[in-house]
């Protein structure tokens, strides 16, 4: 939140001392509260609603009563409607307090996983800004968010150390003479105790967690190999550039178990040839009539739900590529990186857990 008080300014108004410190406790109060989510539908409604508020857009009822209500705990009067531009600033900074801190490898999603793949997924297919001031405050947590998605990506995929079983305790009870029993019966049926299950468990699930990360790795690895789309029933080499950098993207995701990384997209992108730039109505016009195919595991989904995040499957599902922020013409393998980027996101939040 350092460069909080430089943001206020993009108001345009006198921006008190007061006005810098009870936005910074909104923030973290915000930030605090954001973390304890688990819903994806509501995070992804977040990231959405922080990427429109930082672009210009106007801020949605939800998220301007969300931060108008975090602001006022510190700062009565304050009316989101009255300070539209404050909503993309508070939601913003509140967003970059939470993936300030070091991702770490563990064995379901996070918060902070979710909102910054989102974030970062919604906030690069946006134009940059002409107003210089608003577009330091976009930028700055565009990076926030590309930062932490890759860290995450990688952090994630550190396979476990495996210790040894802790040392294995049995205790034996004394014995306890039950109806019908004599003496000498209950002295030979003494019953036993042990702490196994704990003694087993963190070396169990280190190596479950493992042999996951193994899986994830020779199933994409074995995938690569095949130079085959099994979506499209075709060999990928007889495929148009921009249609086989997606339909690899989109197949390559479905065998991933965590976040997509550099790794990934290489191979997804090995192909790479010519890198024509398209617009997303001339990349549909490209793929024709095996849009359907590759886009419908994505129709009536989360994709569709939330387009802002999901603008590639989107269009795959649905076929609309109306609207300004689909004419700016992006390279093929953009285009690719894209598709398994996004169908990535929706295969890890579907999931959640590293599963064998």
């Amino acid at each position: 939140m350092e460069n909080l008080a430089v943001h206020m300014r993009i108001t345009g108004s006198q921006v008190s001392n007061e006005d810098v410190d009870t936005r910074r406790s909104a923030i973290r109060d915000l930030a605090a509260e954001w973390q304890k989510g688990k819903n994806v539908d509501l995070l992804l409604a977040t990231a959405t609603g922080i990427a429109q508020a930082l672009h210009g857009e106007a801020p949605s009822a939800g998220l301007g009563a969300e931060i108008q209500t975090a602001v006022q705990k510190h700062a009565s009067a304050f009316l989101y409607e009255d300070s539209p531009f404050e909503v993309g600033i508070v939601a913003g900074m509140a967003f970059a307090e939470i993936v300030k801190a070091e991702p770490r490898a563990t064995n379901e999603w996070t918060t902070a996983e979710v909102l910054s793949a989102a974030v970062w997924s919604a906030l690069s297919y946006q134009q940059p800004l002409a107003e210089k001031k608003r577009e330091a405050l976009r930028s700055e947590v565009l990076k926030a968010a590309e930062d932490y998605v890759s860290h995450a990506a990688e952090a994630s995929r550190a396979r476990s150390p495996v210790d040894d079983f802790e040392m294995l305790a049995i205790t034996l009870a004394a014995p306890v003479k039950r109806g019908g029993e004599t003496e000498a019966d209950a002295e030979a049926l003494p019953t036993a105790s042990s702490n196994f299950a704990k003694a087993t468990l963190a070396t169990i699930t280190a190596l479950r967690r493992n042999a996951a990360l193994d899986r994830e790795e020779l199933d994409f690895l074995w995938w690569a190999q095949l130079g085959r789309s099994r979506l499209l029933g075709k060999q990928l080499a007889s495929l148009a550039e921009p249609v086989r950098l997606v339909a690899e993207g989109v197949e390559g995701a479905a065998h991933l178990r965590r976040l997509p990384c550099e790794v990934h997209r290489e191979i997804v992108l090995k192909t790479l040839d010519k890198d024509p730039e398209l617009d997303l109505k001339k990349l549909l016009s490209a793929i024709g009539a095996e849009r359907e195919k590759i886009g419908a595991r994505y129709a009536n989904g989360v994709a569709t739900n939330w387009p802002t995040v999901f603008p590639l499957l989107n269009a795959l599902a649905t076929g609309q590529a109306d609207g300004p922020e689909h004419a700016v013409k992006r390279r093929a393998s953009t285009w690719g990186a894209r598709a398994l980027f996004e169908a990535g996101m929706i295969q890890y939040f579907g999931t959640g857990t590293a599963k064998l």
